[in-house]
């Protein structure tokens, strides 16, 4: 559940956070901190990347845009990725993105099964699963083409997302994907590019969904859909359809920036507003970013790039609560890093979908260009892994002296307290690490003087420190941790620590 703030917390009425992850990189549910620092996690790339390389005919230049997805009722980790015809980019002269799948038991591990119905050229079974539903035959970029151009350079079926729906009642719709595909327009007689839904029974077989797409404009970026329980709005994220100098050929007029888009029922949008640009802190450029919830938050992993001069990418974080109000880490600290020189990855990283699961680990996806967009070389491409315990993002660091957080006002859920803590493991520390929790009452008004805060049996002095590296340590307060005498109540914690970082926290029901 997101814990979206509103007026009605600050007339009175405390946060309803259930029993989600509260991760503690913003003030989301924090009213205040001290002598905390907080402190990005970065992600380790798997040793063994990349894990998918072009080493078929069909995958041209690079393949990238991986979009992986846990299937519960397959057991196993699907993949669809993009193949990548740089030349045809350029130049318009064929194809330039096709989608071909892959699969995995373990999530690092990848095979590519082939199939019979998108043979390429003299390959009459591949890994290919889509081309697109229509020809991209003679319109684009207000240009007409020569009547039996098989081909013009937008892209052909550049999927961006893609996820199964177990709730759609017809089964030829199971699995969905957001694509930049063409579509005819009858009253024109041509085929114009957009954002489209895609839909499949299986996620072999695909075809453009609806009489109609979701955004008639060729927005060139991971186009996404993010459902928001709380609001119970569809939001997508793509690229605005305004730009700040209005002129199309212009050098350098096209800041990319994010815009979201939004939808009761997935079939009637609003207008594309700007909800994210880059400032004076920032690139000149974000050009890829991919929003997903995590517990009690919004996250935006950003593509910050350097537009004006080589293209490179590197990913930053920002996180919202609503969706359309975002807040860039402080530092605007680059999250995951671009390889090294010479690295299968230097050029740039890109992000292509949400972490994943896995044990007690994220698995992260990502998109690794040799070279950056305005740079001259041969380009290629390929998917990496990255991994980071799960909810390290950012932990909030106490060092020698004893720090302490103090939570927003919240209605009790869960019967008891799980945090994610990490101690710190040196041997030449002056004090001890640990962290203790004590569950609080605010005081009515007018009788601040005698009132107690800490309920009873839930104090500091009565629980037990912890000193430990997990990510699901269960707090108890001598011996106990149950809290079910207090669900329902409004309460605040307050968490004392040394030499100690907390990352997140969050009640259990049981």
């Amino acid at each position: 559940m997101l814990c979206t703030m509103s007026t009605k917390y600050f007339t009175g009425t405390p946060l309803d956070i259930g029993t989600g992850t509260q991760l503690l990189i913003d003030d989301t549910v924090i009213e205040d901190r001290w002598r905390l620092k907080r402190v990005m996690h970065h992600p380790r790339r798997f040793p063994h990347n990349p894990v998918i390389l072009a080493d078929k005919p069909w995958e041209s230049d690079a393949v990238h845009g991986a979009k992986v997805i846990w299937d519960e009722e397959l057991r196993r980790y699907r993949m669809w990725y993009l193949c990548f015809n740089n030349s045809n980019y350029c130049h318009g002269s064929g194809p330039v993105d096709c989608v071909a799948y892959a699969e995995s038991e373990d999530g690092y591990n990848w095979t590519k099964p082939l199939f019979d119905h998108c043979p390429f050229g003299e390959h009459k079974k591949t890994n290919i699963v889509y081309y697109g539903t229509h020809d991209q035959g003679t319109y684009y970029n207000h240009k007409k083409w020569p009547e039996g151009t098989p081909f013009t350079r937008v892209q052909i079926a550049d999927f961006s997302q893609v996820w199964k729906d177990n709730d759609d009642p017809n089964p030829a719709r199971r699995y969905k994907a957001i694509s930049t595909e063409g579509r005819p327009r009858d009253d024109l007689g041509e085929i114009h590019t957009g954002v489209q839904l895609i839909a499949s029974p299986d996620g072999i077989h695909w075809k453009i969904d609806g009489d109609r797409p979701i955004l008639d404009y060729p927005s060139d970026c991971l186009n996404h859909v993010v459902y928001d329980e709380a609001q119970r709005l569809w939001l997508l994220y793509g690229r605005p359809t305004v730009w700040h100098s209005g002129r199309h050929h212009a050098m350098r007029n096209i800041r990319r920036r994010v815009a979201v888009m939004t939808s009761p029922d997935f079939v009637h949008w609003s207008l594309p507003r700007v909800c994210c640009y880059p400032d004076e802190y920032d690139t000149t450029d974000y050009d890829h970013v991919r929003v997903f919830k995590y517990g009690n938050v919004l996250m935006m992993l950003y593509a910050a790039m350097d537009g004006d001069t080589t293209g490179r990418w590197e990913l930053r974080l920002a996180t919202s609560t609503d969706g359309f109000n975002w807040e860039r880490y402080h530092t605007r600290e680059t999250y995951f890093a671009r390889g090294p020189e010479g690295a299968w990855d230097h050029g740039g990283v890109l992000p292509t979908c949400p972490p994943l699961r896995h044990g007690e680990n994220l698995l992260l996806y990502y998109s690794g260009m040799n070279i950056g967009q305005e740079e001259q070389g041969g380009f290629t491409g390929g998917v990496g892994i990255a991994t980071i315990k799960a909810d390290r993002f950012v932990e909030q660091r106490a060092g020698e002296e004893t720090a302490y957080l103090l939570t927003k006002d919240f209605v009790l859920r869960g019967k008891s307290l799980l945090i994610n803590v990490e101690c710190n493991k040196s041997t030449n520390l002056k004090v001890a690490p640990r962290i203790r929790v004590e569950v609080l009452r605010r005081p009515p008004l007018g009788q601040y003087w005698e009132f107690k805060q800490a309920f009873d049996g839930f104090s500091f002095e009565e629980c037990d420190p912890l000193a430990i590296d997990h990510t699901a340590a269960r707090v108890t307060w001598k011996g106990h941790g149950d809290l079910s005498s207090l669900v329902g109540k409004t309460v605040q914690l307050r968490f004392e620590l040394q030499n100690a970082g907390l990352f997140s926290f969050r009640t259990a029901g049981d």
